[in-house]
């Protein structure tokens, strides 16, 4: 199992970047950027969707200050499904998307060590260790995310509704006092697995009290998915969110479906991240919202919100354009204040990198988290590669009433014991 030491964050928080690889024309060769009749391209393949205009416009101001690079970037929200397939075909990006620990000790022996890059030493230190194999560096961290439930401030005044719910019970009461205002609670995106499978499964792994024991204790078979303590919470909210939303249709909407239902006004929250600021305001700029933390028991004390340092930019060992993708990760880093921060809206994972008012509600209310030490790991960077897609499954079928929760329960045990075996 990986040793994963998720620290609670220092100061910084937020998410994530960028880019991807695809299309685009072919250079005549990769030997370099020197030369003038010659190009290099770099292909780099991103997951963060809901910033893509951003790293098409980062792509392009890069580009423009290095006539000899291109680069071809392919943001797609089949992202692991995809990346395999190119590699598999020979085709691997330049730079790709990692997450840390898992994710990136399974890919380490196709990645470049990053130790000695410039930038890693303005790396915030709990960034270092979900990148780390074997005493070796292997990510550009991008930033520090956290998630909840984002909520529409106007519409709570106007159920009522004057405190923030912190139990279980009092987000039913939430949710009743919308609904009794005439006011839908959710609209969620379970097509998009990240959202169902990924980060709201999180949560009941995330509450136990020593998450990396517990999971650790399932690798070996000692401990399942239904001794979690608060499985029965991950239910109750999930539940929440169809019959308080928009009910079995929630498994054909996905993360767009979702944003735009609930910036247009149409509902009162999502259950969503940091990341989403840009999406929300470019629909709704003048948008009253916040962040809370989801609860799962009726402890106060319990109820934290999930952070970490989740995606890290790689380098394929077997590109062309190694020192070329070093070097546009170096520029990365010099221009991060630019692009990180002030485009993408990201609470950066670098000490040099200054956070700002701008960053929005959403980052204000996730460091109020942070400053508090009520934050919980993201331990679904401690499960098998690629499981959150499977999980998905089974949860959409429960969400779709076509398996009860003990039928969901043991196909997602099934599940996790077949990612182990392999």
């Amino acid at each position: 199992m990986r040793k994963a030491i998720l620290m609670l964050l220092t100061s910084v928080v937020l998410l994530s970047l960028i880019s991807g690889c695809a299309g685009g024309s072919s250079p005549k060769t990769n030997q370099g950027a020197g030369a003038d009749s010659e190009k290099v391209t770099i292909k780099i393949m991103d997951f963060k969707t809901e910033i893509t205009d951003k790293i098409k416009a980062m792509a392009a101001d890069y580009m423009a200050e290095n006539p000899n690079v291109i680069i071809e970037a392919q943001v797609t929200g089949n992202y692991d499904t995809l990346v395999k397939t190119r590699f598999a075909a020979g085709d691997g990006p330049d730079i790709f998307m990692t997450r840390a620990y898992t994710d990136i000790q399974d890919w380490s022996e196709r990645l470049v060590d990053l130790s000695n890059e410039p930038w890693m030493d303005k790396v915030i230190p709990s960034s270092v260790p979900g990148m780390a194999v074997d005493g070796k560096k292997f990510g550009f961290p991008l930033a520090v995310e956290g998630y909840g439930f984002i909520y529409n401030k106007d519409l709570f005044a106007q159920a009522g509704i004057d405190k923030l719910p912190t139990t279980l019970t009092e987000l039913k009461e939430v949710n009743e006092k919308l609904k009794a205002a005439g006011i839908l609670s959710y609209a969620e995106g379970y097509n998009s697995f990240w959202v169902l499978g990924q980060h709201l499964f999180n949560l009941p792994f995330a509450y136990e009290p020593d998450s990396e024991g517990m999971i650790d204790r399932m690798y070996k078979g000692e401990a399942q998915i239904a001794d979690l303590q608060n499985l029965d919470g991950f239910f109750d909210v999930l539940d929440m969110t169809v019959d308080y939303g928009k009910g079995t249709d929630t498994i054909g909407l996905n993360y767009d479906n979702q944003v735009s239902e609930f910036a247009s006004g149409k509902t009162a929250m999502i259950q969503q991240g940091v990341w989403a600021i840009d999406s929300i305001t470019k629909i709704n700029p003048d948008m009253n919202i916040g962040m809370f933390a989801i609860p799962l028991n009726d402890n106060p004390e319990d109820t934290k919100m999930p952070v970490g340092v989740s995606t890290y930019y790689s380098i394929n060992k077997d590109s062309k354009a190694i020192e070329e993708s070093k070097k546009f990760l170096t520029w990365l880093h010099e221009n991060g204040q630019k692009y990180i921060v002030d485009s993408y809206k990201m609470i950066p994972a670098f000490t040099d990198l200054e956070t700002t008012a701008d960053l929005g509600p959403l980052a204000e209310d996730l460091d109020k988290y942070l400053k508090d030490e009520k934050t919980l790991i993201w331990s679904f960077q401690l499960w098998p590669s690629g499981i959150a897609e499977d999980f998905t499954v089974p949860l959409q079928a429960y969400v779709g009433e076509q398996y009860d929760k003990d039928q969901a329960i043991i196909e997602l045990q099934s599940i996790w014991d077949q990612k182990v075996r392999k």
